[in-house]
């Protein structure tokens, strides 16, 4: 299996257990340091323990079982990976938003080190 065919399924598991609110399997692959950038507060949630913190957050929002990934973008080396996509994860009409993540292969499985999830600001008139 190719590495980008690799990460392409690593982000299927991860968006399938978001979908059914499954807690490990959302924090699965992730780097013990890994460093995520979200949209509510905390903005930037520093290891393992505060990233499943904040998708115990997400999990709580009504609307959190739409969890889909859209243009996935992946570039993939031997080590080093980074994916771009648009992310639907709201039931409402709620402007879409972008995911980004930086991976790392270690002992020969992907890690994600970094995640960004940002959504559009509306601009003032």
């Amino acid at each position: 299996m190719t590495a980008r065919a690799e990460i392409e399924q690593m982000l299927g598991a991860w968006s399938a257990a978001v979908r059914a609110h499954d807690l490990n399997g959302a924090v699965q692959g992730r780097s013990a340091d890994i460093v995520m950038f979200d949209v509510p507060a905390p903005l930037q949630a520093k290891g393992i323990d505060a990233y499943r913190d904040t998708w115990t957050l997400y999990f709580g929002d009504e609307g959190s079982r739409r969890f889909d990934l859209l243009e996935t973008h992946i570039v993939a080396g031997e080590d080093v990976g980074w994916v771009r996509a648009i992310l639907r994860c709201t039931t409402d009409d709620a402007p879409a938003g972008r995911l980004t993540m930086g991976l790392r292969r270690v002992d020969g499985r992907w890690v994600v080190e970094h995640e960004h999830h940002s959504f559009p600001v509306p601009q003032a008139s």
